[in-house]
């Protein structure tokens, strides 16, 4: 069977339907099943951030990763199992939060004996799965959302059952069309990914009948624009295509929690009711460039730069901030450190900031002397569902070298090459990141702040695995003339 009569049984023309998405942060699942081709509008944001047009979830944090579960079609009678040839996927305008990976599953929903006494019923294609029907029957959007850690557990239960019905075997699998792949950036000469069925998997769907759902799977996490599954009705060769049904848009807010800071809400800061970051400290924000403070360097800047960081104002957007694109090898399935409860990756971002007014003098001798690094914020305002899981800062005292010298021993020490010139030393433990909040650390809590008491001119701040952060405030007694001599003083006492 040749490609010109082949149908796309993924198409919402065909009557295809989303029945169940792990997560919806940026773009709804539905936008995949578009028969349109996908289009990118560069300042078009909504509250969640970038608007995209194809299905991508937010920065994986939680364990596992995302999927959703699709209902083929194949215009007006799309009730009966269907046969694939082959699969594309386009990642256009995806070009640095694109899935990294991709597999997909096949199987066919059979009618249980109650729906068998209704010839015209095919609800046994929809109600199998939790909250399906609820879902169709909405007729919204669900950008912006994301499901709990039980519903996608009994939705996974649901997909075992089906596939235990149909095929029998104890495992609960779905038969898999498209193994693992690798997909390539959304740029023009990269968006394109097509595959053919194998002829061995093409036989598992004739022995069970042909199939009416697929389950696409990101590994871990990202974006597609457009996912076309070419085939036909397995009692007919053809269809004819219906029109397109309908598009429509809501905006839900949902927030991530973390521990081990102070966290601060934007959500709950008002002109009344500002974030710490906007009220009075009685020792200046170091980092800052009103006080000389610059961004010098980063490990990847795809869509905002480190001096962004350090600006006076509260971020305007993500635009306003730093962010690196999905770390393009971050694991197929996330994993959480026991211990620390802390993704269990070295996949970092870095990016190094010099203080102003000549750094952060140290501490020295007495408990009321004048020293060292006394609050950070971090900022993850406007980074909703791509906040960094977790961060890390690092410090040196290097008013004796130059700033080139600083990054590039930054970039080594990030890449654990001990031959270092600097001494790169521990300031902010990795402590996990909520969204769209400030992050208050303070040194007398002796919680996060380690080293606190030292001098610092540079600090290095790592993000896992990757994200978006907007500011990051460094807070602390400034270096000058007459502090050195007052410290000189006290060191002779």
């Amino acid at each position: 069977m040749t490609n010109t009569k082949l149908l796309n049984l993924s198409s919402s023309a065909n009557s295809a339907k989303i029945l169940f998405a792990t997560d919806e942060w940026f773009a709804s699942a539905e936008n995949i099943l578009s028969p349109y081709p996908p289009t990118f509008i560069a300042d078009l944001y909504c509250p969640e951030g970038k608007v995209m047009d194809g299905w991508e979830t937010r920065r994986k944090r939680t364990e596992g990763h995302d999927w959703c579960v699709v209902k083929l079609g194949c215009g007006d009678d799309s009730s009966g199992p269907m046969m694939i040839e082959s699969v594309e996927l386009d990642t256009a305008y995806f070009t640095g939060n694109q899935t990294p990976r991709v597999s997909i599953e096949a199987m066919k929903i059979t009618r249980n004996e109650q729906d068998c006494n209704y010839i015209g019923n095919d609800d046994y294609l929809y109600n199998w799965m939790p909250g399906a029907i609820s879902r169709l029957a909405s007729g919204k959007s669900f950008q912006g959302t994301g499901q709990s850690t039980d519903a996608i557990r009994r939705a996974h239960a649901a997909c075992q059952a089906v596939a235990l019905n149909t095929t029998k075997q104890l495992s609960g699998a779905w038969i898999t069309i498209l193994p693992m792949v690798e997909l390539q950036p959304g740029y023009e000469e990269s968006r394109y990914h097509k595959f053919q069925l194998d002829t061995n998997v093409k036989r598992k769907l004739v022995d069970i009948g042909g199939v009416t759902h697929i389950r696409l799977n990101y590994y871990p996490d990202g974006g597609v624009a457009r996912m076309k599954i070419w085939g036909y009705p397995v009692h007919s060769s053809s269809s004819t295509l219906a029109k397109n049904s309908q598009q429509t848009s809501s905006r839900q807010n949902h927030a991530a929690i973390a521990a081990a800071s102070t966290i601060h809400p934007h959500s709950l800061t008002s002109s009344t009711t500002p974030p710490p970051s906007s009220k009075r400290y009685h020792q200046p924000e170091l980092s800052s460039v009103l006080h000389g403070g610059k961004g010098l360097a980063c490990s990847n800047k795809h869509y905002g730069v480190p001096s962004n960081l350090i600006r006076t104002t509260l971020g305007v957007d993500m635009g306003d901030g730093w962010e690196t694109a999905r770390h393009p090898h971050r694991p197929a399935v996330i994993t959480k450190d026991p211990v620390t409860g802390l993704q269990d990756t070295p996949l970092m971002d870095w990016a190094v900031l010099k203080l102003g007014m000549g750094g952060v003098v140290e501490k020295v001798g007495h408990s009321d002397s004048k020293g060292g690094v006394e609050r950070i914020i971090i900022d993850t305002r406007h980074f909703k569902g791509n906040f960094p899981e977790s961060v890390s800062i690092d410090a040196c005292c290097c008013s004796n070298l130059s700033d080139d010298v600083v990054c590039a021993s930054a970039a080594a020490a990030a890449d654990n090459n001990c031959s270092s010139v600097v001494e790169w030393f521990p300031l902010l433990k990795r402590t996990a990141l909520s969204a769209d909040a400030e992050h208050e650390f303070l040194r007398d809590d002796g919680k996060m702040i380690v080293n606190g008491s030292r001098g610092v001119t540079h600090v290095r701040v790592s993000i896992y695995p990757d994200g978006g952060l907007s500011r990051v405030r460094i807070y602390g007694h400034p270096f000058s003339k007459k502090d050195s001599n007052e410290e000189r003083l006290i060191s002779h006492l």
